[in-house]
C-alpha cells in the first residue's frame, strides 16, 4: 500500500530590519504541512539541521526556538526522520504527529530558494543593504 503523501511548502521570508539608524534585510525560511506550520510564531527553522535531515535518518531539531536552543522552546525531542526510496517520514514525538514527503518535492524547494537569495543578495548589494539570515553565505 502507497503511503499518502503530505504537501509540504518551504519559503523564503525576507523582511526589512532596522535598528537605531541601521537597516538590514533578514531571510527566514517558513515550512508549511498541509497548509499549517507545524510550529509556533516564535520558533524557527535550524536551516543546517534541514539540509542534513535530507541525508540520514535521524532524530534532528529542525524546529528550534529563536534562541537557539530547542528546549526553551518546548522541542524536547526532535523530528525523527526517516527515509525510504523518495519518501521522507517526519514523526514529531512532541504531537505524536506524522507526515510522509516526496524528497523531490524538498530538494526542490530549496533549490529554489537558493536562486531567490542570489537575486535578494545581488539586488539588496547593489543598494548597500546587508543580507542576513538563511543564505548570507552563498
Amino acid at each position: 500500500m502507497e503511503k499518502k503523501l503530505d504537501v509540504i511548502s518551504i519559503e523564503l521570508k525576507v523582511t526589512a530590519v532596522q535598528m537605531n539608524s541601521e537597516i538590514w534585510m533578514q531571510g527566514d525560511l517558513e515550512i508549511t504541512i498541509n497548509s499549517i506550520k507545524p510550529y509556533t510564531e516564535n520558533d524557527i527553522i535550524d536551516y543546517d539541521v534541514l539540509f542534513k535531515s535530507l541525508e540520514a535518518n535521524g532524530e534532528y531539531f529542525i524546529f528550534s526556538c529563536c534562541c537557539g536552543v530547542p528546549d526553551c522552546g518546548g522541542w524536547t525531542n526532535g523530528i525523527i526522520v526517516t527515509h525510504e526510496e523518495n519518501i521522507v517520514q517526519w514523526m514529531e514525538p512532541n504531537s505524536n504527529r506524522t507526515w510522509n514527503f516526496d524528497k523531490s518535492c524538498i530538494e526542490d524547494n530549496l533549490k529554489n530558494i537558493i536562486e531567490e537569495v542570489k537575486i535578494f543578495k545581488l539586488y539588496f548589494s547593489e543598494k548597500q543593504i546587508e543580507y542576513v539570515g538563511f543564505g548570507y553565505n552563498l
